[in-house]
């Protein structure tokens, strides 16, 4: 089979990005010949004065795009197309190219862009479901995207525009990373339930050895981006009512000087920043923990943080909000707390810290839990499920 991969990389690599590279190796692996059309965020750096002029306009829809899309399906003539994101070079262009050239597409589901213009439906430190079902207007009056009036109106218009339009209609079959996501396309009117498939992230075979089941260093973890949808911030109040309890805090972003910053005011001496460390690091720091902290306070699809923690053994605390709270199930490989309650997830933790044994036998479910469903093997099994589908629909496709 050949498949085409369409991917607008992001300017900072995160799980999205994980995701798509593990997605088009698997590919590959298992015998499949895959063509690749991708564009990067970072070519903006390098536009001049024309391009920058034309930016707008081609982020809504991307003539360029769609004439190089045609041509590449002309002469690859791909049997599916997977698209993964097309904002902001690629375009919902994308759509009616592949769909002039009778090529099935099939979406995957990484954030909500098609139902909030800046893919969290979190705005104002809150989460916010205004543009949900189409009216996209709301993100200009609380500039959500990037805090500008003029982004915002431009990714609120162009979601807004093709939901009206009818563009995301063509789209044969949407993979949600969980349960929920796949919910909120349907209660958003974005598809309906019979063509979307409920497919998670994966870790690439081999999986990564697991830590000890008998002993753990004392310490618990947060993997991630330093955004304040990510609740580090939480986390370090967490710590501060809980100062017996070590918390290593590894990546950076954002958020990062404010959360040392609270750290040092609340005198938390217990919250160590590690910044970004070497993937070995990573993995042995993820390995020796008693617990990986997950406390979002927006909505996760499926993060490759909590995959990780799981394929090291370690139990997870996560915050019940969105996909995290169907993802750990509670006391057998986690626990989960309120979003944004730190008196909550602070007594978490001391739960934890005084019975080992609990949190090393939840740690082994956590391991157990990932194997039996985001191995790749059973990514894979369900890939081919959606692409048979598709293909064999094609005849039927849905008309934008």
């Amino acid at each position: 089979m050949k498949i085409l991969v369409v991917h607008n990389h992001y300017r900072q690599p995160g799980g999205e990005q994980v995701a798509v590279e593990a997605h088009i190796a698997l590919l590959r692996q298992r015998g499949h010949e895959v063509a690749v059309y991708a564009k990067h965020s970072s070519e903006i750096d390098a536009y001049g004065l024309r391009e920058k002029a034309l930016f707008f306009p081609r982020a809504v829809f991307s003539r360029v795009v769609h004439r190089e899309l045609s041509d590449l399906v002309r002469r690859e003539r791909p049997d599916v197309a997977h698209l993964h994101n097309v904002f902001p070079l690629i375009s919902p262009a994308a759509y009616g190219a592949l769909h002039a050239a009778g090529v099935p597409m099939v979406q995957t589901i990484h954030n909500f862009r098609l139902l909030c213009p800046n893919a969290l439906f979190y705005t104002c430190g809150q989460v916010c479901e205004r543009c949900k079902r189409g009216r996209t207007i709301h993100a200009v009056r609380w500039r959500c995207f990037r805090d500008s009036y003029a982004l915002s109106a431009l990714y609120a218009f162009t979601i807004g525009m093709h939901r009206w339009a009818g563009t995301f209609a063509g789209i044969n079959h949407f993979i949600a990373g969980s349960a929920f996501s796949a919910a909120k396309l349907i209660e958003g009117g974005v598809a309906p339930r019979e063509r979307i498939s409920v497919l998670g992230n994966f870790l690439p075979d081999p999986l990564p050895a697991a830590g000890s089941f008998r002993d753990r260093s004392p310490y618990v973890v947060f993997l991630g981006r330093l955004s304040p949808e990510k609740g580090v911030a939480t986390l370090v109040e967490a710590a501060a009512q809980a100062p017996e309890v070590a918390v290593k805090i590894l990546g950076d972003g954002p958020d990062a000087a404010r959360c040392r910053g609270l750290a040092q005011s609340r005198r938390a001496t217990n919250v160590d920043f590690l910044g970004s460390v070497t993937e070995d690091a990573k993995w042995d720091i993820l390995r020796n923990a008693v617990a990986m902290v997950v406390p979002s306070v927006c909505y996760e699809n499926l993060p490759f943080s909590l995959l990780e923690g799981m394929a090291a053994g370690t139990p997870i605390v996560a915050s019940r909000l969105g996909s995290l709270a169907t993802l750990v199930e509670e006391g057998k490989n986690g626990l989960l707390f309120s979003a944004g309650d730190s008196f909550d997830l602070a007594d978490k933790l001391r739960r934890l810290w005084g019975d080992r044994a609990w949190a090393l036998a939840m740690g082994q479910r956590a391991r157990q839990f990932l194997e039996s469903h985001w191995s790749a093997s059973a990514h894979y099994a369900g890939l081919l499920k959606v692409y048979d589908l598709v293909r064999t629909s094609r005849g039927t496709r849905p008309n934008p």
